[in-house]
């Protein structure tokens, strides 16, 4: 069986995969912001006195539902 090669980026320094990886979860953080916020003012979603607490996980629970749903490799 073949061992799998493990790519070490040196600290300060990027690659294309850890950039892509950067733009993902910023989009996927912006898009639950956004969801978040059209929930808000909609009306659908009542967050009360946790308004800071939804603001810091939404995007959290966004990417794990993400990550779930989905299909994805780990090296």
């Amino acid at each position: 069986m073949a061992k799998a090669k493990i790519k070490i980026i040196a600290s300060g320094k990027l690659d294309k995969t850890g950039l892509k990886k950067i733009g993902k979860s910023f989009l996927l953080t912006v898009g639950a912001a956004v969801l978040g916020w059209i929930g808000n003012s909609a009306g659908i979603i009542d967050y009360g006195s946790l308004n800071e607490f939804a603001i810091t996980f939404l995007p959290f629970l966004v990417n794990a539902g993400y990550k779930w749903l989905g299909k994805y490799e780990t090296v």
